[in-house]
C-alpha cells in the first residue's frame, strides 16, 4: 500500500521571549521577560501514543475536500498532541475504489491505530464490512450514512453552505446566469447544489424583484478531474453565465482556472482556494471537522464511546466558516453576512436534523429577508 506518511509527535519547545503582555481581569496586569529568559513550557502529563490513519480519496493539495480532511486531521492531531498525547498521523491518498481502501483500513487496524478516517462516502462500506472485527479501532468516516459501536459519521451541512454562496452568486451576477460545478451528484455534493439553487431562488425572490435566475448546473461524474470541471465551467461561460460556483470535490482548480481567464466572480467550497487567483475570487465558504473530531477521538480514547448520532457541521458551531473578498460590493457583503447568521442561528433552516435518528429533512425556507432584518 502506497502511503503519504506524515508525523507529528509532542515536542519541548524553547523559546526566547522579549515581552510578554499578559492581561487579566477587568484592570489587567503587565509581565516582563528579559532577552536572557529561557522558557521551557512544561508538557502534559503522556496520556500515551495515539496513531490516527487517513485515507482520502484524492491528493492532500487539491484545494477542496481532500486538502480539507488533511488540514483537519492535522489540526486534530495538534490538539490531542497540545492535551498530552503522543499522535502519528499517517495519510494515505488516491484511494476511491472499495478494492483499494478496504484492504489499507485493515493494514491500519492490524498495525493498531486507534483511529482511521475515511474521508468520503466511498470509505463507508469497506469500514461497514471489517469494523466489528476490531474493537480497538474508531472509524470516522466523512459524509457516511451508516455507525456502529465503534463507528459513526461526521457530516458537514453542505445545504447551509450551497444557500448562502447561491444568494452570493445571485447578488453579483450581471447577466442573471450563474454556474454550479460539482464532481458527482451524490451526498453532500447533492445537498450543497440543492442549497446553491435555493439560495439563488431566495436571492431572486428577496432582492431581485422576481428575476429568474438561469442556473447551469453540471456534475463531472468524477471528484478528481479538474479538467473535465474546466471544460464543464469554459462550456457554462460560453452559455452566458458570469459567476461560477464550484462545490469543491477536487475538481476546483478546473473552475477556478476558467474564472481567471475569463475575468469572472469565482466561489469555492469546501477550502479556501483564494492562492489559485486572489482577484477573481470573491470568497467562498470552508469546512472543518476538526473540533468534532476532537470531540468522537477524545470520547473515545478515554472511555471507548462515541456519539450515537452522527456528527455535523454547520455554521453554529464554527464547522462551516464564511470567507468574503473586498472584491464584493457592499450591499452583498453586509446581505450575505447576514444569510450566514441567519442559517447560524436557525432563523433559516433548509434541513433540519431528526433527533431521534440523526437523519435530515428538507425544510422550506420559508422567512423573507424583511421580516428577519427588516
Amino acid at each position: 500500500m502506497a502511503k503519504k506518511l506524515k508525523s507529528i509527535s509532542t515536542v519541548a519547545i524553547v523559546a526566547v521571549i522579549i515581552v510578554i503582555i499578559v492581561i487579566a481581569g477587568v484592570g489587567g496586569y503587565y509581565y516582563y521577560m528579559t532577552t536572557s529568559s529561557k522558557v521551557t513550557p512544561t508538557p502534559p502529563p503522556s496520556k500515551g501514543s495515539v496513531k490516527i490513519a487517513l485515507l482520502l480519496a484524492g491528493v492532500s493539495t487539491d484545494l477542496s475536500w481532500n486538502e480539507a480532511g488533511y488540514a483537519m486531521t492535522q489540526q486534530l492531531a495538534q490538539d490531542l498532541t497540545n492535551a498530552g498525547y503522543n499522535v502519528t498521523v499517517s495519510v494515505a491518498e488516491g484511494l476511491y475504489t472499495s478494492e483499494e481502501i478496504q484492504p489499507a483500513m485493515q493494514t491500519y487496524a492490524s498495525e493498531g491505530y486507534n483511529i482511521i478516517i475515511g474521508m468520503g462516502f466511498q470509505d463507508q462500506a469497506p469500514a461497514t464490512a471489517i469494523y466489528a472485527q476490531y474493537p480497538n479501532t474508531l472509524f470516522l468516516i466523512a459524509d457516511g450514512y451508516q455507525s456502529g459501536p465503534n463507528m459513526q459519521t461526521v457530516i458537514d451541512d453542505a445545504a447551509q453552505l450551497g444557500f448562502v454562496q447561491g444568494v452570493q452568486a445571485a447578488l453579483l451576477s450581471k447577466n442573471h446566469i450563474v454556474a454550479a460545478i460539482g464532481g458527482e451528484n451524490v451526498g453532500d455534493i447533492t445537498w450543497a447544489t440543492t442549497g446553491f439553487d435555493l439560495g439563488v431562488q431566495y436571492a431572486d425572490q428577496n432582492f431581485l424583484n422576481g428575476i429568474n435566475t438561469t442556473i447551469i448546473t453540471t456534475f463531472t461524474g468524477n471528484f478528481n478531474d479538474p479538467a473535465a470541471a474546466l471544460s464543464a465551467a469554459t462550456a457554462a461561460v460560453s452559455d452566458g453565465a458570469d459567476v461560477l460556483w464550484c462545490s469543491g470535490d477536487g475538481i476546483t482548480e478546473g473552475v477556478a482556472q476558467e474564472a481567471a481567464t475569463a475575468n469572472i466572480p469565482f466561489l469555492y467550497a469546501e477550502y479556501n482556494a483564494t492562492s489559485f487567483d486572489p482577484e477573481t475570487t470573491y470568497g467562498g465558504v470552508s469546512f472543518t471537522f476538526a473540533p468534532l473530531l476532537y470531540q468522537a477521538a477524545t470520547s473515545w480514547l478515554v472511555n471507548k464511546t462515541i456519539s450515537p448520532l452522527p456528527y455535523y457541521a454547520n455554521f453554529g458551531n464554527g464547522g462551516l466558516t464564511l470567507n468574503l473578498t473586498p472584491y464584493n460590493p457592499s450591499n452583498v457583503t453586509t446581505i450575505v453576512n447576514n444569510i450566514e447568521g441567519a442559517l447560524a442561528s436557525n432563523k433559516i433552516m433548509i434541513y433540519q436534523e431528526n433527533t431521534t435518528t440523526g437523519s435530515l429533512y428538507y425544510s422550506p425556507v420559508t422567512p423573507s429577508y424583511n421580516s428577519l432584518f427588516g
